[in-house]
């Protein structure tokens, strides 16, 4: 059985090694070459596309792959190099005068948002390991979460993101997938064992099983897709997953467990982390994405329900890298910077939750309320406001249909306590003094005030009436850009 690997002995030595290089997968596109003389590979986990078709971008090509911005990108050309692939850019710059924990997410505002009702979730879900993953994505992307443009903006990805993770993570209570791993064990071995259910055999009320996956199958089958393996997947096969028949070596204080029908946890890949992934293909690009080497996770999918980086970090690569189209559209990092909550929703759940409806997904209904509430909790204590769907052209914003509706009427029933004292407690970005509009001068003033002077003289004044003239539209301008 595979034995835990210890985040800082897996991270540390990549952490150092692109750091010192300044590369990563970050340089997407790779048009024109690579500034640094990487080399121009490619990103098979969206595409099959291989690094001799990429090579071409640096030489100019601008058709496939080269048109699609994440499948092509520099990446060094030292030996063992990672191979982290690129998050779609927002073309906001970095902001370098803050750090998103020192500066914004201080340990008192996290513990108002994150408050876990579990011990499991209290272990897990903790303000050094979101810290630490957040370190660790931004050091490995040249687009960064929750460190591009304003203060305000950091704050507004933060609290939409942290509004989400507490929706996934039931309050950030659950670590694993409750119907997949049923009354899950600690052997003495040091790993865990989990009894799969199928999910009408499960009442999700007294968190039981009335009858345990293997009675109708022989081996573990979900959360497998064989047309997606290595380099777009986990390697996975439907036939390997059996049972746990021989005795788990559980803990002396729980000999008694029957142990029939378990699986080893870190054989499955079914739901966790704190923005939810599944499937062999997911953990095999979260893991691509934390670490550059996607057998992280494909050999030790458990590590995400047992280490506090990992659990956080699956969860920022969902946020920073699933596109709406799969490997082109809107993320919800993107739209977070833009201020518009229900962008990122449509980014991660699309017509699951806009809008939602209980004939596709009742728990789904349930869980879009949840977030509306949740966001106006963290955004309350990160003192910022994020609008339900702030589109102001339909160029690259996404609306979540009925979100606004859930915003207004939560708080007319009182379903959301947190949404009707939201704005107390955001932090006032308006100047303290409302600028004067200054209307330019028209043609009648003109005529009014120089009449009288023939064409020699106009033309003799013009290099210094005009600018004159002129003056107050530049004015004009200039204050309505603080406005």
């Amino acid at each position: 059985m595979r034995q835990p690997i210890l985040l800082t002995t897996l991270l540390s030595p990549l952490v150092l090694h692109v750091s010192h290089a300044q590369t990563g997968g970050n340089l997407s596109n790779c048009k024109g070459g690579c500034d640094l003389g990487e080399l121009c590979i490619g990103n098979p986990f969206s595409q099959p596309v291989t690094d001799a078709q990429c090579n071409k971008c640096a030489g100019g090509q601008y058709w496939w792959p080269c048109n699609f911005e994440t499948l092509c990108f520099c990446n060094s050309v030292e030996e063992n190099a990672p191979r982290v692939p690129p998050a779609r850019k927002s073309r906001i710059k970095v902001n370098e005068l803050s750090d998103p924990c020192r500066d914004i997410l201080t340990e008192d505002v996290f513990d108002a948002i994150v408050q876990p009702t579990s011990e499991e979730g209290k272990a897990l879900f903790t303000y050094s390991g979101l810290c630490n993953a957040i370190a660790q994505y931004n050091i490995l992307h040249d687009e960064k979460f929750a460190n591009m443009g304003s203060d305000v903006q950091m704050r507004a990805e933060l609290a939409a993101f942290l509004a989400h993770t507490a929706v996934d993570t039931h309050g950030f209570s659950v670590t694993r997938e409750e119907f997949h791993c049923v009354d899950p064990i600690m052997g003495s071995d040091g790993n865990a064992y989990c009894k799969p259910c199928k999910e009408e055999h499960y009442d999700s009320g007294t968190m039981t099983c009335s009858q345990h996956y293997f009675v109708s199958e022989e081996s573990y089958k979900d959360y497998c897709d064989i047309t997606r393996q290595a380099p777009q997947g986990c390697v996975c096969d439907k036939e390997s997953v059996k049972p746990v028949f021989v005795p788990v070596p559980v803990n002396t204080n729980a000999s008694n467990v029957d142990t029939n029908g378990y699986i080893h946890a870190s054989d499955a890949y079914f739901t966790r982390g704190s923005i939810q992934i599944s499937w062999n293909y997911d953990y095999y690009g979260a893991s691509l994405s934390m670490t550059g080497n996607g057998d992280i996770l494909c050999d030790n999918p458990d590590l995400v329900a047992t280490n506090s980086v990992y659990a956080w970090g699956v969860g920022l690569y969902k946020w920073m890298e699933k596109m709406t189209f799969g490997t082109q559209g809107e993320t919800a990092h993107r739209q977070a910077l833009k201020m518009n909550f229900g962008g990122t929703v449509k980014a991660l759940y699309g017509d699951l939750e806009c809008p939602s409806s209980k004939w596709d997904s009742s728990s789904h209904v349930d869980m879009v309320h949840d977030r509306v509430a949740q966001v106006c909790k963290a955004g309350a204590a990160l003192g910022v406001y994020l609008e339900m769907d702030k589109c102001e052209t339909k160029r690259d914003c996404l609306e979540c249909d009925g979100l606004r509706k859930i915003y207004d009427s939560c708080q007319e029933l009182g379903t959301c306590p947190h949404c009707a004292s939201w704005v107390d407690f955001v932090r006032s970005v308006a100047p303290t003094v409302t600028p004067i509009r200054i209307k330019p001068p028209t043609f009648d003033d003109w005529n009014e005030n120089y009449q009288d002077r023939s064409a020699v003289d106009v033309k003799a004044l013009s290099w210094t009436v005009v600018p004159l003239v002129f003056l107050p539209m530049c004015l004009a301008g200039s204050l309505f850009s603080t406005i």
